[in-house]
C-alpha cells in the first residue's frame, strides 16, 4: 500500500512539473532576451582555452510560468555549466527546465526536417523563362544518415560530442508530385515556413516560474575558445647591465561572442579541468616603455593558489580578435649575463678518442623578479623577447626563451643562443677501467676568448653515479649532489685550460 502511495505521488509530482511546461507552451509566453539588454559583463579568462562569462540582464518577466529565450551566448559554451538567478531576490525566479538550442539553420537541415512534409517546387521554361509551381512531398533527402561517431570537439556548439552534418544535395533528394515518384533537377525548392526548432544562433532556454515584473537576471557559464598568454619585451641598455621589461597580455577570442564594455579578469596558474566525454583539454608584441603596473593595466592579487589579474578599465572583446593590453613596464632591472658551457654525465663511463671540437657555449641573461628592481610581482609564463640597440640606435633582436609562472623575488634565467666569439674543445686524456664499475677519466677543457674583453665562463659538469674529482688545475663549485660547476675567467685572444681527474662508480 505504501509503495503505491508512492508511485501515485511520484506520478502526481511530474504531472505537476509537465503541467506548467506544457501550459507554457499552450500559451506561447515566451520571452527573448539579447545583447540590448546586458546591464554588465564581467569575463575571466583561464590560461587553457577556457573563460567564465557572467553578465546581468534587465528583463521583464510574466508572473507565473513561461520560457525565457537567452540569446547572444558564446558558441563554445558549456551547457552544464549554466547558473541563472535572480540579483535582488533570488525566491522571484524558479528554474523549471534549461534547454541549449544550437539547431542553426542551414539548407541542409531545412530539407531533414521537411521530409514527410509538403512544399513546392518552382520550375522554369527555358525556352520562354516562365515559371510554373508544383505542390510536392518530400519524401527522402537523399543522403544516407550517418551513425554518430562524433569526435570530441570543444568549439563546436555545446563544447561537446560533434558529428559533421550530413550534406543534402537538392537534386538527389526524391519527391512526390501529381506526377508521380521524382528526383533530379526538378526544380528549384521553396519551403512554405521555418520550423520553430530553428534558431538563428546558440541559445539558452529556460522554462521559468516568475512574480513577474522588470527583474534583473544573472547568467554565469563556463565557454571554450577564450585564452591568453603573456609576452615580454626586454630591451637591454648598451653596457648590458640593465633592461627596460615591457609585458603584454594577448586575448584570443574564437568562442562566437562578441561582448562589449567587458571587467575583464585574467587567472595565471594551472587550474584543474576535468576532461569531459573523453576528449582533451590543454592546460593556454610589439614593444614599449611602460607606465607602471597597475593604472589603466592590469592590477594583481593572490586568488587561492593561482594569480588574478584585473584590467583597470572596461573593454570590448570582439567574436575572431586578437587583442592586446599592456601588463606592466619596468625599467633599469638589473641584469647579469653568463657564458655557460654544458657537459654531460655520459662523458665518464666511456672511452673518447678524438676530440671534441667547437662545442657551443651558451649565452644566458639573468634578472630577479624583485620589488628592489620595480618588480616584484606574480609574472605569468610567456615568452620574453630580447632586443639590443645597434650602432646607429636600432633596436635588433637578439633571442628569445620561455618563463614559466614565477612567483615574486626569484631568479629568471634567459637563454638567448650560443656566444659566438668564444670558442671551446674537449679531450679526454686518460680514461681506465678499475673494475667492472670502476671508472677513472682524466679530461682536459679549452675555452679561447676572442672578444675584446674579459668574459667568465661557466663550465657545468654533470657528474654520474659516485663521484670523486682527484685532481683539478681549478677550483670547483658543488652545485648539487650531480653538479659541478668551473668558473673559468677568460681574457681577451687568450687560451684558457682546465684539467681535472674524476673517478666514477657505478
Amino acid at each position: 500500500m505504501n509503495a503505491t502511495r508512492r508511485s501515485l505521488g511520484l506520478l502526481g509530482l511530474a504531472a505537476a512539473l509537465a503541467l506548467p511546461a506544457a501550459a507554457a507552451a499552450q500559451d506561447g509566453r515566451r520571452v527573448v532576451t539579447g545583447a540590448d539588454a546586458r546591464q554588465g559583463v564581467n569575463l575571466t579568462v583561464y590560461n587553457n582555452n577556457l573563460a567564465l562569462v557572467r553578465e546581468t540582464r534587465r528583463v521583464e518577466l510574466p508572473n507565473g510560468t513561461f520560457v525565457l529565450r537567452y540569446e547572444d551566448v558564446a558558441k563554445a559554451v558549456r551547457p552544464e555549466t549554466v547558473y541563472i538567478r535572480d540579483v535582488s531576490d533570488p525566491a522571484a525566479v524558479t528554474v523549471l527546465e534549461q534547454n541549449y538550442r544550437y539547431d542553426i539553420l542551414t539548407p541542409s537541415r531545412l530539407m531533414e526536417l521537411y521530409v514527410g512534409q509538403d512544399l513546392t517546387l518552382v520550375r522554369e521554361n527555358p525556352a520562354t523563362g516562365q515559371e510554373s509551381r508544383v505542390r510536392a512531398n518530400l519524401l527522402s533527402t537523399g543522403s544516407v544518415p550517418q551513425a554518430n561517431y562524433g569526435y570530441y570537439d570543444p568549439y563546436s556548439y555545446g563544447g561537446g560530442y560533434y558529428a559533421a552534418p550530413s550534406y543534402v544535395d537538392p537534386a538527389g533528394a526524391v519527391y512526390r508530385t501529381d506526377e508521380g515518384i521524382t528526383f533530379g533537377n526538378v526544380g528549384r525548392v521553396v519551403f512554405p515556413a521555418v520550423p520553430d526548432t530553428f534558431v538563428a544562433r546558440p541559445t539558452l532556454e529556460w522554462l521559468l516560474r516568475s512574480t513577474g515584473g522588470a527583474r534583473t537576471i544573472e547568467a554565469t557559464y563556463l565557454t571554450y575558445g577564450l585564452s591568453w598568454q603573456s609576452d615580454y619585451v626586454l630591451v637591454l641598455t648598451e653596457d648590458e647591465k640593465q633592461g627596460d621589461l615591457a609585458g603584454w597580455v594577448t586575448l584570443r577570442n574564437d568562442a562566437g561572442i562578441t561582448l562589449k564594455d567587458v571587467r575583464l579578469q585574467l587567472v595565471a596558474g594551472d587550474v584543474q579541468i576535468e576532461p569531459q566525454y573523453g576528449g582533451y583539454y590543454g592546460y593556454g608584441y610589439g614593444y614599449g616603455r611602460g607606465g607602471g603596473y597597475g593604472g589603466a593595466g592590469f592590477a594583481e592579487e593572490g586568488m587561492f593558489e593561482y594569480h588574478l589579474y584585473t584590467l583597470g578599465r572596461n573593454t570590448d572583446v570582439a567574436d575572431r580578435e586578437q587583442k592586446q593590453i599592456q601588463l606592466l613596464g619596468v625599467d633599469g632591472i638589473p641584469i647579469e649575463k653568463k657564458f655557460r658551457l654544458q657537459g654531460d654525465s655520459y662523458y665518464f663511463v666511456g672511452e673518447y678518442g678524438a676530440p671534441m671540437e667547437n662545442l657551443q657555449v651558451g649565452v644566458f641573461v639573468e634578472f630577479v623578479n624583485a620589488h628592489s628592481a620595480g618588480l616584484g610581482v606574480a609574472l605569468p609564463a610567456g615568452v620574453v623577447r630580447v632586443y639590443k640597440a645597434d650602432s646607429s640606435g636600432a633596436q635588433q633582436f637578439i633571442g628569445e626563451d620561455r618563463i614559466q609562472h614565477t612567483p615574486r623575488e626569484e631568479r629568471i634565467e634567459l637563454r638567448l643562443g650560443n656566444a659566438f666569439d668564444i670558442a671551446a674543445e674537449r679531450k679526454q686524456t686518460d680514461y681506465e677501467i678499475l673494475s667492472s664499475n670502476l671508472y677513472e677519466t682524466a679530461w682536459e677543457i679549452k675555452l679561447r676568448n676572442r672578444k675584446t674583453e674579459t668574459v667568465v665562463v661557466e663550465v657545468l659538469e654533470p657528474m654520474a653515479g659516485d663521484w670523486e674529482i682527484l685532481e683539478k688545475s681549478h677550483d670547483y663549485v658543488k652545485e648539487s649532489a650531480r653538479l659541478v660547476r668551473f668558473d673559468m675567467t677568460c681574457p681577451p685572444d687568450q687560451e684558457v685550460v682546465l684539467t681535472y681527474r674524476v673517478r666514477t662508480r657505478y
